[in-house]
């Protein structure tokens, strides 16, 4: 069931409610007023809204230049035209070219210097390596000196333990000192080369420790070396992107809407040389005004007419909202998407949206049990044979009924809203002539 939105401020015929003269008179005179009572009853509730709208590019995007420079040439579309409005682009299409003189140079000589790192490098890998051999060599030098010194280690035990056993034969007179101090000759001499061979075993060691602290310079020269060769490679990729910038690309599929440049025009960065719109899928914004916004969340079932197509209609679902009221308006912004693969639909078109829901378990009042006053809404309850005035919130009307939310005691300035339970015995006529507190009775 469609209806047109209506404004929550529902204005009740109050002629129905005009108490006759002697109602009137029955209570001003403290007496008792019959009265007809009913209860909200149940009933699915389905209404709709429509709203004005407008078709939009699901993105759009302005393409900025990233460098200064002059516009070399512009790209050529499927059709071997210049790119224009109009044009069909793909996503990552070269829509035009920058000239920018500096960039040559500049990347020659960014190479260069990584040419040059990576050369250093390479002298320091090679240094490195002779570095390691000295440190081979130097290893080698020390094991075969202390290999020497426990050579000369034995031989000088040797001839000390030769020379005790002829110092025991002199004394016995077996041998002649002459004999006896060719073996202390020996043993001097034993002596000397150990002391000699622990000499070299010294300088062995310490040029290992030599090479070993240049073998750690050389691995730093090296790393040194690998930093400046990422240093320079960075530097290149960077004049390589600024290169790459001089070609401007659109950012999606889709199609030209503005064009601001021609060949040979100076550009800044930040400057929109094009304007790309992506129009195989579709926006269709909505402003849905603030007292419907419960009913327009995101999944709640719509459809869009297009008048200009012949009332054409799709039915699509909210798909997103700003979540937030506009304060100028008084309006929730809600987004449906189209799918316009046939491209029949053009952004900016007009259109209407017309927002469907239901609330099957509505509480509902006939029409003459609400009077509306004061900006708000009231009924009369019947409680302890009196009647009692509560505030209501009403929500929609349909065929004679209004849909009942909550209520309040109409002398209350604040507390909590109790909800309608379905037990309530509302007053049904004849309001005007009821007073908060005043005897009723009810009428069969």
């Amino acid at each position: 069931m469609h209806c047109r939105w209506l404004a929550l401020v529902i204005l009740i015929p109050v002629g129905c409610n005009k108490a006759k003269p002697e109602q009137q008179s029955a209570a001003s005179a403290g007496g008792v007023i019959a009265v007809k009572v009913t209860s909200p009853t149940k009933q699915s509730l389905e209404w709709s809204i429509e709203q004005p709208a407008t078709v939009m590019p699901y993105e759009i995007t302005p393409v900025a230049v990233r460098l200064s420079g002059f516009v070399a040439s512009i790209a050529k579309d499927g059709a071997g035209k210049p790119i224009d409005i109009g044009s069909i682009v793909k996503a990552e299409q070269v829509l035009a070219k920058l000239e920018v003189p500096e960039l040559a140079p500049q990347l020659a000589e960014k190479k260069a210097a990584e040419a040059q790192a990576r050369a250093e490098l390479a002298a320091a890998q090679e240094g490195l390596k002779v570095l390691d051999a000295l440190g081979d060599v130097a290893k080698a030098k020390a094991d075969e000196a202390e290999a020497g010194v426990a050579r000369a280690q034995a031989d000088v035990e040797r001839w000390t333990t030769q020379l005790e056993y002829e110092e025991g034969l002199l004394s016995r007179g077996q041998i002649d000192a002459q004999s006896r101090d060719v073996s202390r000759k020996q043993l001097a001499a034993v002596t000397a080369a150990k002391s000699e061979a622990e000499a070299r075993v010294a300088s062995a060691k310490a040029s290992v420790a030599e090479c070993e602290a240049r073998r750690k310079r050389g691995d730093a020269d090296v790393k040194a070396a690998q930093a400046r060769v990422d240093v320079a490679a960075a530097q290149v990729k960077a004049v390589e992107a600024d290169v790459a910038y001089t070609e401007i690309k659109a950012p999606f599929a889709g199609i030209v809407t503005a064009r601001t440049v021609h060949p040979g025009h100076y550009v800044q960065p930040g400057t929109a040389v094009f304007t790309v719109a992506r129009v195989d899928r579709l926006r269709v914004a909505v402003d849905v005004p603030e007292v419907a916004i419960a009913n327009a969340a995101t999944g709640v079932d719509a459809v869009v007419r297009i008048p200009a197509l012949g009332n054409r209609e799709f039915t699509e679902k909210v798909a997103r909202t700003t979540g937030v009221v506009e304060p100028g308006t008084r309006a929730l912004r809600a987004e449906l998407e189209i799918d316009n693969a046939d491209r029949m639909l053009r952004p900016g078109m007009y259109a209407y949206v017309t927002i469907r829901t239901e609330s099957p378990d509505a509480l509902v009042l006939p029409a003459t049990c609400v009077l509306a006053a004061d900006e708000t809404h009231y009924v009369y309850l019947v409680e302890d044979g009196k009647a009692v005035k509560y505030r209501v919130r009403v929500g929609r009307m349909e065929s004679g009924n209004i849909q009942v939310l909550d209520r309040r005691r109409a002398t209350a300035t604040a507390g909590t809203p109790e909800p309608f339970t379905g037990s309530e015995k509302v007053v049904n006529g004849n309001l005007g002539a009821l007073a908060d507190g005043v005897a009723v009775t009810i009428k069969e």
